[in-house]
């Protein structure tokens, strides 16, 4: 359950704020937060629901309206350092979430790569691993930087997924790709990482707030 929403400015970009029922109720307690950057996947729903299983504790979820252009593109950092700031926010890594959609998706998974001290877990749906540019596999920019990376953070989980229709479709070997370079540099299946292939699934809002549930319910299973 929620219990009211507040917004706030961050570098240009609005920010939707969700707190939790307990918040102004335990005005002593810090709460964990899923930085979502894509808007309207309807993840306070889905916490919530995982709430109510027993699954995760009620959680603050902020969200960034504004989408991702290259000319101003989403500044993580500033967000949670702000969201911090102004609200009580956990400061273990493992109590802070962040997740996006398409090219928000690659910032989601740079920014926990980068900051494994600011985020401990990232959900990345329909990930744009072919960049703006449309590359092929061999050449994305995201997969290049990870063939750079002599190692990865340990202690965090991802979880991705792409659908089998439209532009999802094209996403398999970009995901099998994806893969075998995180086994070579040690994470493993079902532990750091988990990557799913979403029968129906496309690159629309009506099928990502399908999706966001089952790839928290993979984080929230430690």
């Amino acid at each position: 359950m929620l219990e009211a929403t507040e917004t706030i400015m961050v570098e240009g970009k609005e920010v939707s704020v969700f707190l939790p029922t307990s918040y102004s109720q335990t005005p002593h307690r810090k709460f964990p937060i899923l930085l979502m950057l894509t808007q309207g996947l309807k993840a306070p729903e889905a916490i919530a629901g995982l709430h109510a299983e027993g699954m995760l504790p009620q959680m603050i979820v902020a969200e960034v309206a504004a989408a991702e252009t290259p000319s101003n593109p989403i500044n993580p950092i500033a967000i949670i350092d702000t969201l911090s700031d102004q609200f009580r926010v956990l400061d273990s890594p493992l109590a802070r979430w962040i997740g996006g959609t398409g090219h928000a998706a690659v910032t989601a998974f740079r920014t926990l790569l980068d900051q494994p001290e600011l985020f401990g877990a990232a959900c990345c749906l329909s990930t744009s691993f072919e960049g703006v540019e449309g590359a092929p596999p061999p050449h994305s920019p995201m997969l290049l930087d990870l063939e750079e990376r002599k190692s990865l953070p340990m202690g965090i989980r991802v979880f991705f997924d792409y659908g089998t229709i439209g532009l999802d479709e094209c996403y398999e070997p970009y995901h099998r790709d994806l893969g075998a370079l995180l086994r070579t540099r040690g994470w493993k299946d079902g532990v750091e990482f988990e990557i799913c292939r979403v029968n129906g699934g496309f690159q629309e809002i009506s099928s990502w707030e399908q999706r966001i549930g089952p790839a928290l319910r993979w984080l929230a299973g430690r």
